[in-house]
């Protein structure tokens, strides 16, 4: 019980935190946007700060919730990177294999009552089943460790904004549409995310992986319309 008195040890109440993540599987491969701000409480403490990480050519990791978590999760992504090619110099991490690792990781921190405050996307291009064939990857891990995949996903508020919206257009297209659609796409849940919550910022990061490898594209904004303002009222 003596643990329970070490703040350190078990954050349970993470205080810099970022928002909502949303990706999508399309044609060529997987398109993630994150927005660049660290919250603190309902205050944007830190601004222009990046919550993706790209892991290799193959492999980006974005992060939503607490900031420190994610970035000690950094430094174990990239001693496992390291320790595979103790073994084989051409080793990496897959996708799935890194999935696996941060879904089991996470249980057990969860099972010890010290949790990592984060929700995970890993997105990439997965082996399948040697790097002549790369298909689209998305898991998500929740801060209790429970790990899925799938072809597209909004988190946090963006789960109950957009979720639909997203699926709705990807299986229209049957998760082949273009990379300029897939980011039309992302970019409209971006500026709905922002209108919607009072966490979120404006500037965004946005990313692809294909088989030529990892994309980050310079940071994006949204511009917004305040034609909207009219339509907000009972703040008196």
């Amino acid at each position: 019980m003596e643990n329970f008195d070490k703040p350190i040890s078990h954050t349970l109440d993470p205080t810099c935190t970022g928002t909502s993540m949303y990706a999508v599987i399309y044609k060529d491969g997987v398109a993630i946007a994150t927005d660049r701000v660290c919250s603190y409480g309902k205050t944007a403490r830190y601004k222009h700060i990046g919550r993706q990480y790209r892991v290799n050519e193959n492999v980006i990791v974005a992060f939503g919730g607490d900031h420190a978590d994610f970035q000690w999760l950094q430094n174990v992504i990239e001693r496992k990177e390291l320790d595979l090619k103790c073994y084989d110099i051409g080793a990496k991490l897959t996708p799935k294999g890194l999935h696996a690792f941060l879904t089991s990781l996470m249980y057990y921190r969860r099972s010890e009552m010290n949790p990592i405050m984060n929700t995970i996307i890993v997105a990439g291009m997965h082996p399948e089943p040697t790097y002549d064939n790369l298909v689209p990857f998305i898991g998500v891990i929740t801060p209790r460790g429970v790990g899925y995949s799938t072809k597209h996903v909004a988190t946090g508020l963006g789960a109950m904004l957009l979720h639909q919206n997203m699926e709705t257009l990807a299986r229209t297209t049957e998760y082949k549409m273009s990379r300029d659609d897939a980011f039309e796409l992302l970019k409209k849940c971006m500026e709905v995310h922002v209108y919607r919550d009072c966490t979120a910022d404006n500037e965004y990061d946005l990313s692809t992986i294909t088989k030529d490898g990892v994309k980050m594209e310079p940071p994006q904004n949204v511009i917004g319309s305040w034609e909207i303002s009219e339509l907000n009222n009972q703040y008196e």
